[in-house]
């Protein structure tokens, strides 16, 4: 899988991704949670570039998300920020 073209626009991101050699276009929206820690990219919509047609599977959409989302650890990260804080 191979992005290209991304365009953002406040909280949404358009993306051209490579499939299988097939061209895509996803539209995803970053969904904040409550908490207001982290947060992650939710699928809007997408469709095959050549065709118009929605045919990827669950698992390709899963591993396009998995792509794109962040990884990271907010606790961990707290925990860091608090430590080099207290040593001042």
């Amino acid at each position: 899988m191979r992005l290209t073209n991304m365009i953002l626009h406040n909280e949404i991101l358009l993306i051209h991704a490579d499939i299988n050699q097939t061209d895509y276009i996803f539209t995803v929206k970053w969904k904040t949670p409550e908490n207001k820690k982290g947060g992650e990219w939710e699928l809007k919509s997408y469709l095959n570039n050549t065709n118009g047609k929605k045919d990827l599977t669950e698992e390709q959409i899963q591993a396009f998300l998995d792509q794109i989302n962040p990884k990271w650890d907010w606790e961990e990260e707290q925990r860091q920020i608090k430590q080099v804080l207290d040593q001042d």
